[in-house]
């Protein structure tokens, strides 16, 4: 199959990720594979064996199938010019998804632009999948759009546990991303540590969005934590909640629908409800305080997240897409 995605940059985003992961994936099964983006610059941060091209080249060609997610003008346009057999929506994110639902005259503000074109989008979608089964769900119920899931995945050569040296002492190092998105959470975190550290003193939090780690060191951070925390009121699958579980990391995290697939309460992972800052803090005290209950959350958070590979999501996509392809051209 002649496969294409069309993006707007390939920047280091978990929704790229995905993209460069499931291509690399496709390439090996002997798809002709080609990434559009912005100026069709190489990917530089994660290794793409997939070709990249500018984001304009796509209307030069004609494809099989025809991937696209960012909700911004320009792919929009792009993708209904373009000549494609099959144009196929992946829902990364349902952002401010109320918005989606009957009519809803704040969509039609400046700032809900994004909202506008993610409507269009579902409309415009011969098939469209979804990478957590929370979309699937949601879009079924509100707006009655059937889809087809394509999970997440992680890369277990990259995110594993590592040795990674420690200095002496009882410190317990709490990691997140950092990210200061509101929706990421960050302030929230912010607070629940300061609050639990007065009753652990010994507590440290560290960061790494912004560092510029290459991929390796953000292993190594993974990996030189005691606990991982993340905090997002929103998310479509939550990569650096499935890497923390790949890493061997014991995990704090918000319960939305970006884990449901893989973060089970009292088994993998606490699960705590957005903006529950009590009980964030009596999470991290507890964790901090409980190293037992680390280490068997550690272990079967592993267990769980072992069984998302990103080569069983390219074969759940490569089968979809050939389906659908076979049955529209047994329609035409």
């Amino acid at each position: 199959m002649k496969i294409s995605f069309i993006e707007p940059h390939l920047g280091v985003y978990g929704g790229i990720r995905r993209i460069v992961e499931l291509s690399n994936r496709l390439v090996d099964k002997g798809h002709e594979v080609s990434i559009f983006h912005s100026d069709g610059s190489p990917c530089r941060w994660l290794k793409n064996r997939a070709r990249t091209a500018p984001a304009g080249d796509v209307l030069d060609e004609s494809h099989d199938v025809l991937l696209f997610n960012d909700p911004n003008s320009r792919d929009y346009a792009l993708v209904r010019e373009a000549s494609a057999k099959l144009k196929v929506l992946y829902v990364l994110e349902l952002y401010e998804k109320e918005l989606l639902k009957d009519f809803r005259w704040q969509r039609f503000l400046p700032w809900h632009r994004r909202m506008r074109i993610l409507s269009a989008y579902l409309k415009l979608a011969d098939l469209v999948l979804v990478n957590a089964t929370w979309e699937q769900i949601w879009l079924k119920e509100h707006l009655g759009i059937p889809s087809e899931t394509v999970l997440g995945g992680v890369d277990f050569d990259m995110f594993r546990p590592v040795e990674v040296p420690r200095k002496r002492g009882d410190t317990v190092r709490i990691l997140c991303s950092g990210d200061p998105r509101k929706r990421k959470g960050f302030k929230f975190i912010q607070t629940a540590f300061a609050r639990a550290r007065k009753s652990c003193p010994r507590l440290t939090l560290d960061t790494y969005h912004g560092k510029g780690l290459t991929q390796k060191e953000l292993v190594d951070a993974y990996c030189s934590a005691d606990i991982f925390i993340e905090a997002s009121t929103q998310a479509g699958w939550n990569n650096p909640v499935a890497e923390a579980m790949a890493c061997k990391v014991p995990v704090i995290c918000t319960d939305i629908g970006g884990v449901a697939d893989f973060a089970i309460h009292e088994r993998t992972a606490l699960l705590v409800s957005p903006g529950d800052v009590d009980g964030m803090t009596q999470a991290i005290i507890r964790l901090a305080t409980d190293r037992s209950l680390r280490q068997r959350l550690a272990e079967q958070a592993f267990e769980r997240i072992r069984l998302f590979p990103w080569s069983r999501c390219a074969d759940r996509l490569e089968e979809i897409l050939r389906d659908a392809l076979m049955t529209r051209a047994i329609h035409e």
